[in-house]
């Protein structure tokens, strides 16, 4: 008698794991929407300052600007601990958040320059 209950036991502690393994990876994904904006670029035309905007929303579709003015769009997706960027410009980032996730860090797989992002 006490078998059922054990593999009872078993089978709801695994439910429970797949369960939090989804919510875990949905507060993730959630961490990402919103507004944000990069910090002071220098335009390489002129000389001049600019910011980018740079919006994730729920359905997994992105858009940003370049250069201050002119915009961008695509999809971006979560795999592998690493964030997908699908646009005219892909790419694969590694990220890190801080300051109470209003501040995200992007460094590119392929290298180049990081990233600083902040939440809006």
């Amino acid at each position: 008698m006490t078998r059922p209950l054990g593999t009872m036991t078993c089978l709801l502690c695994l439910l429970m794991l797949l369960v939090s393994g989804c919510t875990q990876s949905g507060n993730e994904k959630s961490r990402f929407v919103g507004t944000w904006i990069t910090q002071s670029k220098i335009n390489p035309m002129d000389g001049s300052n600019y910011t980018d905007t740079v919006i994730f929303y729920d359905n997994g579709s992105y858009a940003t600007t370049t250069l201050g003015i002119h915009h961008i769009y695509g999809n971006w997706s979560l795999q592998n601990g690493k964030l997908l960027i699908d646009t005219y410009y892909p790419g694969t980032y590694k990220y890190i958040f801080s300051k109470n996730s209003t501040v995200l860090t992007l460094t590119p797989d392929s290298g180049g320059a990081t990233e600083i992002l902040t939440k809006q």
